[in-house]
C-alpha cells in the first residue's frame, strides 16, 4: 500500500515491535506524511522525533543527535539540500545516514543532494515496506561501520600496549642518558659534546616522528570515510612531482648517510594531491628503502603517466617480505622484531596506505624475501 493520506496497511497494524530504541528524525512539512511515517516507525520500535522544516530540524538533530534522518526537500524557512549541506559541514553528524523524502523534487535537486552526501531518496508515495526497507539497510550499514572502526581501534589499542613501550623507550633513554652524561661528567671534550648533542637530537627527532605519525594515523582513520573531506583533499591543486621526488630523495640519502643510493629517473608530470601530503608518501616508502638495504646497494624511482594515472615506482634490493607479512600491512604492525630494529612502531607503510586511498589512488608492493621491494603508488594524473 502506498501512503499518502491512505493510513497504515494491515499488515503492519499486526506487527510487533522487533527493533531497539534507535532514534529517527522525521522532518516533514506534510503532516499527513509525517504522522503515518512516524506511527509507523514507532510501531515497529523505533523513537522518533518530528520536525516540520530544515531550520527545526536542525535544531532536533542537535538536541537529539538521532541515529538517523528522513528529510523532505522542499519546505518553508531551510529546505532538505540546505539542511543537508549544513549537517555536512559538521563533524558530529558526518556519520549520520540521511534519506531524502521527495515529490515533486527534480532530478537537478536530488543530483545536488547526493553529491552532498545523502544516503538514500524515497518517492512519494512509497510504501511501508519500502521505507522500513529503506531505514534497516542504511543503520545496518552504519553498525557494519562502527564494528569496523571499533574492530580497528580494539587493534590498535592492542598493538599500542605492546609497541608503544619499546618505542617510547629507546629514544627516552637515548635522550635521558645522553643529557645525563653531560650533567655529570666534569671533563667532556668539545668534540664528544656535539656527538653526544647528535645522539640527543637523533633520539628527539625518532620520537617526534613517532606522534607525528601516531597523529596523522588517527585523523587518516577518520578522514577515510568521511565523504566531504575526501573530496575536498581531492580537489587539492595538482602538483608537479620531479622536484619533489628529487629533492626527498636527497633528503633521506642525507639523513641514512648514503650519497648516490637513489637514482631517479622521472618524467615530469603533475598529480592530484597536496605536496605535504606527497613528500610524507615519499618520505616513508624512502626511509624504508634505505633503512633496509645494505649500504652498497641502489634504489631506483621511475615514473610514468598512463592516461588519467600516474605510477610511481620505487625499488630495492633490501632484505624483503613474505607474502604474509604483506597481507599485514596495518597500523602498529612489525615484522620480525627479535631481529631488526623497525622504528617507529610499524605506522609508516600504514600511514602512506591511508594517504593513498583517501586521495583516489592505490598502492602495490612486490616483495620476496632477501631479493628485494617494489613499490608501486598510483595516483589520480593533474590536468
Amino acid at each position: 500500500m502506498k501512503y499518502g493520506t491512505h493510513g497504515i496497511s494491515r499488515e503492519l497494524l499486526l506487527m510487533k515491535p522487533s527493533v531497539s530504541k534507535q532514534k529517527i528524525l522525521v522532518i516533514d512539512d506534510e503532516e499527513s506524511y509525517r504522522q503515518v511515517i512516524t506511527i509507523t516507525l514507532q510501531m515497529i520500535g523505533y523513537e522518533i522525533i518530528e520536525a516540520t522544516n530544515g531550520l527545526d530540524g536542525l535544531a532536533a538533530a542537535k538536541m537529539h543527535h538521532p541515529d538517523m534522518i528522513l528529510c523532505d526537500i522542499n519546505m518553508p524557512k531551510m529546505d532538505g539540500i540546505e539542511l543537508l549541506n549544513t549537517l555536512k559541514n559538521e563533524q558530529e553528524f558526518a556519520g549520520i545516514p540521511f534519506v531524502f523524502l521527495t515529490g515533486n523534487a527534480g532530478p537537478g535537486d536530488m543530483r545536488k543532494g547526493m553529491q552532498l552526501g545523502a544516503d538514500d531518496y524515497l518517492t512519494k508515495p512509497f510504501t511501508a515496506e519500502e521505507l522500513i526497507n529503506a531505514i534497516e539497510v542504511r543503520l545496518a550499514k552504519k553498525k557494519t561501520i562502527q564494528k569496523y572502526f571499533e574492530s580497528q581501534f580494539d587493534d590498535i589499542k592492542s598493538n599500542i600496549t605492546l609497541a608503544l613501550p619499546h618505542e617510547f623507550r629507546t629514544p627516552l633513554n637515548g635522550i635521558l642518558g645522553f643529557s645525563q652524561i653531560l650533567i655529570d661528567e666534569d671533563h667532556i671534550s668539545e668534540e664528544e659534546v656535539k656527538q653526544i648533542g647528535r645522539m640527543i637530537n637523533r633520539s628527539g627527532k625518532r620520537l617526534h616522528h613517532l606522534l607525528e605519525n601516531m597523529v596523522l594515523f588517527g585523523q587518516l582513520q577518520l578522514w577515510l570515510h568521511d565523504e566531504n573531506k575526501t573530496a575536498e583533499l581531492r580537489r587539492d591543486q595538482a602538483i608537479k612531482i620531479g622536484d619533489i621526488i628529487t629533492s626527498m630523495a636527497e633528503h633521506e640519502m642525507k639523513k641514512h648517510d648514503r650519497p648516490g643510493a637513489i637514482h631517479i629517473s622521472v618524467a615530469e608530470t603533475s598529480v592530484q594531491i597536496s605536496g605535504h601530503f606527497l613528500k610524507k608518501i615519499l618520505e616513508e616508502i624512502l626511509d624504508n628503502s634505505l633503512k633496509f638495504s645494505s649500504a652498497a646497494s641502489v634504489i631506483t624511482i621511475s615514473c610514468e603517466r598512463k592516461d588519467q594515472e600516474v605510477c610511481l615506482v620505487i625499488h630495492d634490493s633490501g632484505r624483503g617480505m613474505s607474502d604474509e607479512q604483506l597481507h599485514k600491512i596495518s597500523g602498529f604492525q612489525q615484522f620480525e622484531r627479535g631481529y631488526y630494529e623497525q622504528q617507529g612502531a610499524g605506522l609508516g607503510l600504514a600511514v602512506t596506505k591511508l594517504l593513498i586511498d583517501i586521495h583516489g589512488g592505490d598502492l602495490t608492493i612486490e616483495s620476496e624475501k632477501n631479493k628485494g621491494t617494489t613499490v608501486c603508488i598510483t595516483l589520480p594524473a593533474g590536468e
